[in-house]
């Protein structure tokens, strides 16, 4: 039996950071080449139109390149991104068991899969699907953001995950509901400490009172005020608009500033 189990699944998901310090401005927005390890020989490549992925079997890789059009379809029309186009298909992962996948990425034991630039690197079993949505969530968000954005913005980044992967998979979705019941809702955390005190490290369980909590946040930006509303208000923090004057310029009528959207958000979890 796996030990990565689904209800641990936030803190088995490792969104690598890519500095960005170093990199120009011009640069920012693209992909970044994986280091990591690939598979040993004699594995099987399935390219569709967004991805290229390996995996050890013919059926598992035809299975896997499948499943990630479908969570991409998905994760493109519930963020509104229906024009934005990756400078090219990425490359997807699917290693073994946990023990490849470690001894190939460097990842820490708790890591069950992550994102690095134009690669997401995955470990076959129960925890794939949901581990995909999320870590995809992150490709597609630091692409159309661009890396130094998608950094700042860290408390959007993984509330969209959390979402996707709760949309992917109802094991996420109950786990993270559950969360938001008993843990968020009774003590939420004011959005001023939300937006900046983002964890340092995904390992920690303490933390998961804030990834349930940007979860939640991000599933009602994109459900209240529609899927074309978020891509555009992606856009102008993509073009350095600050939050509050993102959300006033494309949420005039519903939220005006941040605090407006915590009231709001309020309303909803706490009935």
């Amino acid at each position: 039996m796996k030990k990565l189990l689904p209800l641990l699944l936030l803190f088995s998901c490792a969104c690598v950071e890519v500095p960005t310090d170093s990199l120009p401005a011009e640069e920012a927005r693209l992909p970044v080449a994986s280091p990591f390890k690939g598979l040993d020989p004699g594995y099987k490549t399935v390219e569709s139109a967004h991805f290229s992925l390996d995996a050890y079997s013919s059926s598992s890789a035809a299975l896997y390149s499948s499943l990630c059009e479908e969570n991409y379809t998905r994760i493109m029309q519930d963020l509104g991104l229906y024009s934005f186009v990756p400078a090219r298909p990425y490359n997807v992962v699917v290693y073994r068991d946990a023990a490849e996948y470690r001894a190939k990425t460097g990842q820490p034991e708790w890591s069950g899969g992550a994102a690095y630039g134009n690669a997401l690197l995955l470990v076959e079993g129960d925890n794939l699907r949901a581990t995909m949505a999320h870590e995809m969530t992150h490709l597609v968000f630091n692409e159309f953001m661009g890396l130094s954005q998608a950094a700042s913005l860290r408390w959007l980044n993984e509330g969209v995950a959390v979402y996707e992967e709760s949309r992917s998979n109802q094991l996420s979705a109950g786990y993270y509901a559950s969360r938001v019941a008993d843990a968020v809702a009774p003590n939420p955390i004011p959005f001023s400490q939300m937006v900046n005190l983002a964890p340092a490290n995904e390992s920690q369980r303490n933390v998961d009172r804030w990834y349930a909590q940007v979860g939640s946040v991000a599933g009602f930006l994109i459900r209240q005020g529609g899927s074309f509303n978020f891509s555009t208000f992606l856009g102008r923090l993509r073009d350095g608009a600050a939050v509050d004057s993102a959300l006033l310029g494309v949420y005039g009528g519903l939220w005006k500033a941040l605090g407006d959207l915590e009231k709001g958000w309020l309303l909803e979890v706490k009935r």
